[in-house]
């Protein structure tokens, strides 16, 4: 994959975190609603602030696997792609989801969209010929 497929994989991924993260809180909190079309209302109007932490964050978190193993290095494939830090990402982007939805925090949005963008450039990367370590 290459760096512009990695980056708007990481948007879209957190994008979908996003509408995720509202789903759950309207689920568990707000009972009224909790459908696909208040989720996307809600993305339109998220706070400018929001939207950049999501952009940018996310963009960070997709890039840097290859920061950590330049693609054309004899480590390329290393920890940085590796299945186990993959799973420990999911685990750890799930506890993050579970912690917004009880505290919405700039430091836990950043950390969740950072995980996003990580998360799915090790799934896009897992999809090539040569998958993950």
């Amino acid at each position: 994959m290459n760096k512009r497929t990695h980056m708007l994989g990481a948007v879209i991924f957190a994008i979908l975190g996003y509408a995720v993260w509202h789903f759950l809180r309207r689920l568990f909190f707000i009972p009224p609603d909790p459908s696909l079309l208040s989720a996307l209302s809600s993305i339109l109007s998220m706070e400018v602030k929001l939207f950049f932490i999501m952009i940018l964050s996310s963009i960070f978190g997709g890039s840097l696997p290859d920061i950590l193993d330049p693609p054309f290095s004899r480590h390329h494939r290393a920890f940085a792609h590796s299945r186990i830090l993959f799973y420990i990402l999911i685990v750890i982007w799930m506890i993050t989801l579970f912690t917004l939805l009880s505290d919405p925090s700039l430091i836990i949005w950043i950390l969740y969209f950072f995980l996003l963008g990580y998360i799915s450039h090790l799934a896009l990367d897992s999809r090539t010929p040569a998958g993950l370590q």
